[in-house]
């Protein structure tokens, strides 16, 4: 099987090789690699900082991983030289881990093919968001004070799901004669949580819900009821029940939210401007039914076959005749997807996209999805914006990516732990092993500082927290549920987790901004001590502390056998030559 890019006019297949060494992530590790041996051979080129094999690091790439923990500190990063040299190596590293996978043959076996075809259809769809979707995305100041207006607004909404656009329809048709929408919902849902209530989710606010969900939601008056409305996981037909929005908004909220407001609207419109252009697209694919309907009866009950080796795409072509191939299964504007294309493109669809086809309509939504994907992957692959450079490019980081995953994978699925290992851990380790302090909290969560130090000052005066809540809180989830957020241990809290190590019953805590766009108060309500655990229920734990210690130690181990057996070259002269721009 070959790694290639698809031509959907029946040209040939071009298979794509070059696999540039610029990758993303990175693993606090330092590399057992002598910094002597390291700067014993001169490297002709002054922006190469390490060479691993047929690896680099540039001098570019090393100032991107710098920036990169630099922010993720929160720009408090220490920077000298020691950090420096711990950044280069973590990138030495991952190339010996990316080497041992190419060492391993993992970059051509079964299932690093199957996954490098998956990353290749990713990385076009996602240049083809980029360049053909984004493009038509024009964010007016307008739309950004009405989307602040809905961030300050909750909706409470029911729905009803369907699996697919012909069930859709069919209970709207239901809905709109006049069917009750809680009956409906107690007959489709199997959740308790939906079916006895109607389908009801609550309340919700911006970017809580699937943002089609969304849009259609915060559109409707109260009691109003939506066409089917496509979302990621098929179509809801949606009912709104209530909408509260915060009386008061500041021109300074708006514009102190605003930077955040505008890439939250970027990002919503040209997901929907995606699902618009899905739409068109579908709506204009002429589908052969009847031989949609026989190629169904055909791979019913297959398609949820895991990829590996001696399960691979033919498995598929052989349940249909081979005359069958080159038929066309719909056609679009002059482009056709043949029956050929069609099994192949469902081959490389995500096994969590297939799993769930286990009906006709199901299968209807497959297609239209892979002639959507197939349609979307000639444009970009046939138009000016494609770039084979940066897919390549981009393939390959996210490849090498998968390479040093898989390594930390396979480690963890080899690793053996003996009784005795388990108990002797338990033992050294008492204090690893026992159940943290619980506390359960009530919350109030506002949206700036200056709420939050209104609300804190009432608190202070001794006002009832629920009467504050009601007052100054804006989630309505949390007020129907009087803040409470139950039981909950206080390592859960990260960072805020050491103020409410020793809050006791009554205490109130805050604000906490916990989030670029919400600051949180807590009241105490009640607390559970820490307690040691038993060994029975401290087991899961040992196992991930003993398998996590056998992946780093091993993975440690094989990637400096791989640095040595390459002849690893780093340059750490280098980094006191390179400007550090912030």
């Amino acid at each position: 099987m070959l790694f290639f890019r698809t031509s959907y006019k029946g040209q040939a297949t071009e298979a794509i090789s070059r696999f540039p060494a610029i990758a993303a992530g990175f693993i606090f590790l330092l590399m057992a690699c002598s910094a002597d041996k390291s700067e014993n051979r001169v490297e002709s080129d002054p922006n190469v900082m390490a060479r691993i094999g047929q690896h680099e690091v540039t001098d570019e790439e090393f100032l991107g991983a710098f920036r990169h923990i630099y922010e993720r500190s929160g720009r408090a990063l220490q920077v000298t030289s020691t950090v420096l040299r711990e950044i280069l190596d973590q990138r030495v590293h991952f190339y010996g881990a990316v080497q041992y996978g190419i060492d391993m043959g993992w970059d051509s076996d079964y299932e690093g093919l199957y996954r490098k075809n998956l990353i290749y259809r990713q990385v076009v769809m996602d240049e083809f968001k980029r360049s053909m979707i984004e493009t038509r995305v024009d964010v007016t100041e307008e739309d950004l004070r009405e989307l602040f207006l809905k961030y300050n607004t909750h909706v409470r909404a029911s729905h009803l799901y369907a699996p697919d656009r012909h069930v859709a329809d069919s209970l709207h048709a239901l809905v709109t004669a006049g069917a009750s929408f809680e009956d409906l919902a107690a007959r489709i849902f199997e959740a308790p949580s939906l079916r006895d209530t109607g389908g009801d989710l609550g309340y919700f606010t911006v970017d809580e819900m699937d943002v089609g969900f969304e849009s259609v939601a915060f559109s409707l008056p109260v009691g109003a009821i939506s066409e089917p409305v496509r979302t990621s996981r098929g179509f809801s037909i949606i009912k709104v029940t209530d909408r509260i929005t915060t009386p008061i908004i500041t021109e300074y909220q708006f514009a102190e939210k605003k930077n955040r407001i505008r890439e939250l609207a970027i990002r919503q419109q040209t997901e929907l401007e995606r699902r618009a252009d899905m739409d068109r697209v579908i709506d204009g694919f002429e589908f052969d039914e009847a031989l949609l309907a026989e190629l169904w009866d055909r791979v019913e009950g297959h398609l949820d076959r895991t990829p590996e080796p001696g399960i691979e795409s033919d498995h598929l072509f052989h349940m249909v005749p081979e005359s069958w191939h080159h038929k066309p299964l719909a056609l679009h504007d002059g482009f056709e997807l043949n029956v050929a294309m069609f099994l192949l493109e469902t081959w490389y669809t995500p096994q969590e996209a297939r799993d769930p086809v286990r009906s006709a309509g199901a299968f209807r939504n497959l297609a239209e999805a892979i002639a959507y994907r197939t349609y979307a992957m000639h444009q970009y692959l046939t138009g000016p914006a494609y770039y084979e450079d940066l897919i390549a490019r981009s393939v390959g980081n996210t490849f090498q990516n998968y390479l040093s995953r898989r390594l930390n994978q396979s480690l963890r699925e080899n690793a053996v732990m003996a009784e005795e290992d388990k108990r002797r851990e338990f033992l050294q380790h008492p204090d690893v092993y026992i159940h943290p302090r619980e506390v359960n909290l009530a919350e109030l969560a506002v949206r700036d500082m200056d709420t939050a130090e209104k609300a804190l000052h009432k608190l202070e005066e001794g006002a009832d927290f629920l009467q504050v809540l009601h007052t100054y809180g804006f989630d309505e989830e949390a007020k129907l549920a009087g803040g409470e957020i139950g039981f909950t241990p206080v390592t859960h809290f990260g960072s805020i987790s050491p103020a409410l190590s020793r809050i006791q019953p009554g205490d109130i805590a805050g604000p906490f901004e916990m989030a670029s766009d919400v600051i949180f108060l807590f009241k105490c309500l009640g607390v559970r001590e820490a307690r040691p655990m038993s060994y029975e229920e401290a087991l899961p734990h040992i196992r991930e502390q003993l398998a996590g210690a056998h992946v780093m130690e091993e993975r440690n181990r094989l990637v400096s056998e791989t640095l040595e057996r390459h002849d690893a070259r780093v340059y750490y002269n280098r980094i006191n030559e390179i400007r550090l721009q912030l």
